[in-house]
Order: structure tokens, then sequence, then C-alpha cells
């Protein structure tokens, strides 16, 4: 096992420092250990009965908004009781390292979920950005500036609204049905 970068370090403790006092940091690495990403979860954050989590390591990996390279993270929340969102968080991680999927805003990885069964409802998942947590949107970490995207689950309805329409219709709809992010077996809004 790998000991985190400097890098790494600094932007954990930036993480941590955003999702409150009760925090823990756990690595999880793929099946051949060639692949690996720190996961920081902090309870009753941003919200009591929830539990936040942030990525680190994602941005040792380049994403790309249009044309332009991003160094990206990801959050993700949900309500403490589930088990197994963090699996869900490096998943996505890994769907890019090891298979190119390209984490940007309105991008999304299609089956995720299924993996790991958490969710009767919910199959997919598209980043959005993180207005849950204040201060979270960004970081400068030496020379790199770091972005970070909210994971959200979507339905199969939701994700064809998505490919049909794009993600700020799609944000417009959630808006006006006022759905609950940290409910995982939630109704789809479409």
């Amino acid at each position: 096992m790998r000991n985190p970068t400097e890098f790494e370090v600094t932007l954990g403790r930036f993480v941590r420092s955003k999702l409150g006092t009760d925090t823990r940091v756990v690595r999880f690495a793929d099946d051949g250990e060639k692949n690996d990403v720190f996961i920081v979860s902090g309870r009753d954050c941003p919200v009591k009965g929830v539990t936040s989590y942030g990525s680190v390591g994602l941005a040792n990996c380049i994403q790309h908004s249009g044309s332009t390279p991003v160094n990206v993270e990801l959050l993700g929340a949900c309500a403490a009781a589930l088990l197994q969102f963090d699996n869900l968080v490096a998943s996505c991680v890994f769907e890019s390292m090891k298979n190119g999927a390209n984490i940007a805003y309105g991008s999304f990885i299609e089956n995720i979920l299924d993996q790991y069964r958490l969710s009767s409802t919910l199959r997919h998942v598209t980043f959005v950005a993180p207005i849950l947590w204040d201060g979270l949107d960004k970081a400068v970490v030496g020379e790199k500036t770091v972005y970070w995207l909210l994971m959200l689950p979507l339905s199969d309805s939701e994700l064809t609204f998505l490919k049909q329409n794009g993600i700020d219709a799609l944000e417009k709809v959630f808006e006006k049905m006022q759905i609950d992010i940290f409910d995982i077996n939630r109704a789809p809004a479409l």
C-alpha cells in the first residue's frame, strides 16, 4: 500500500476541513492494486443525518470540460445509514482512471449503481456543481486548481432526459420537483 503524496495530503486536509469535525479517510484500490483513491467521509454534513464523501486522487487524471483540461475531484452525499456509498464514489473515480470516463459537469456514467445494488430506483450518475458545501467548489494546491463536482444518482428516465435535453434542463426539473438528493431510493423526477 502506497502513502499519499504531499499533494494528496494537502488536498485531503482541505476536504476534511469542509466536511466537518467527524471525518475519516479510507483508501480504496482496484483488484490489481494498480489504481487507488482516498475517500474522505464526514458525518452530519452538510446536514444532520447525512454523510458526505469526497475523493482525493482523481485530480491526478486530467478530465476535460469541452476542450479545456481540468483537475476534478468528486463529492457525494446520502443518508448516513446507507452503507457502501463510499464504494460508489471510488468506482466513479476508477471508471475514469481505468476506463477513460470523462468526469465533467453534465457528463454521466451509466449503470454504476448496479454494482452495489444501492438503489431500487436509480442506476446511473451525473456530475453537477457542489452547491451543498460552503467553500468546496475549488481549491488551489501548489500549481493545480482542483474543482469538485457533486455525483448525483439518476434513474433511467432522468438519464434519457439528460441525453436529450442537457444538464441545465435536468437541473431545472430537479429544482422544480424539489428532489431529495440524499435519498438513494427517491422516486424519479420524470
